[in-house]
């Protein structure tokens, strides 16, 4: 539904690209990287059916407070909720690093409002290095890459993304198809 590593996607476009530019590789951050929001988003969903057994235990009458308090809590609760699962998802989704024939690109979205593309062209590709760290990133196959270029311009780094050796040998040979070795 919703992939973290797509070769050669279809249908799929990005601000900038060339008209004759062909997109090799889509990444996003690994799926499990997304319960670092889901997790407050479910405790907050059941956090309201456990307030009236504590509170009974405590001895303390949840009916002393008016129903139009205990609706206003719920509400703010859930839209809460609403709004962390909300932001969670569109930070993943629109977090993409990108692969095509001639580029590098890595878009990071930050909120609504902004926005940071960072491009680099990849015949300035020098060198590409992966990570992966912990027992997480082991058992789900994912980490980091870093692609080192010449010249001014930024180091790309690509986080949390599946199969990370694989998409650091991938970017590599696209360099030595690009000159020819």
């Amino acid at each position: 539904m919703f992939p973290s590593y797509v070769v050669h996607p279809q249908n799929c476009r990005f601000e900038g690209q060339d008209p004759n530019e062909k997109i090799l590789l889509l990444l996003r951050a690994h799926p499990i990287t997304n319960f670092i929001w889901i997790i407050p988003v479910v405790s907050l969903i059941i956090f309201p059916f456990f307030i009236p057994p504590v509170l009974t235990l405590l001895n303390f009458n949840i009916s002393q407070f008016p129903v139009e308090y205990r609706l206003i809590f719920l509400i703010i609760n859930y839209l809460l909720a609403a709004v962390i699962a909300f932001e969670g998802f569109l930070h993943w989704y629109f977090n993409v690093f990108i692969v095509t024939d001639k580029n590098i690109i890595d878009i990071d979205f930050h909120s609504l409002l902004f926005k940071n593309i960072d491009v680099a062209p990849l015949r300035n590709v020098e060198d590409t290095s992966s990570s992966m760290g912990g027992l997480l990133q082991s058992i789900f196959n994912y980490g980091n890459v870093f692609i080192q270029t010449a010249g001014a311009s930024r180091n790309i780094d690509f986080h949390s993304v599946p199969r990370p050796h694989h998409v650091a040998d991938f970017i590599l040979d696209e360099v030595h198809k690009l000159y020819g070795s």
